[in-house]
């Protein structure tokens, strides 16, 4: 797994323990504090869920013999079609 995968699970998580813990004990809710915390956390879950969601889309899904394919074609010395 990607590190920004497991990052955002471990933030997720983080978020539900603390969703539940101000469900079950409503004065820690007036702490600043824990708002802040549990505002950070859901931004960064946000983040990494972002990241992980933008590097699994970029995974390249061509084989080796896809790539073969347009050798009959020019190219340039450089590698680069012109």
């Amino acid at each position: 797994m990607a590190k920004e995968l497991l990052i955002s699970l471990a933030l997720g998580a983080t978020v539900l323990v603390i969703l539940v813990w101000g469900v079950i004990d409503q004065t820690v809710v007036n702490n600043p504090i824990f708002l802040l915390v549990g505002l950070l956390c859901v931004a960064g879950h946000i983040v990494m869920a972002h990241l992980a969601f933008n590097q699994y889309k970029s995974l390249s899904t061509q084989t080796p013999n896809e790539g073969q394919e347009n050798d009959g074609e020019e190219r340039s010395e450089d590698g680069f079609d012109d």
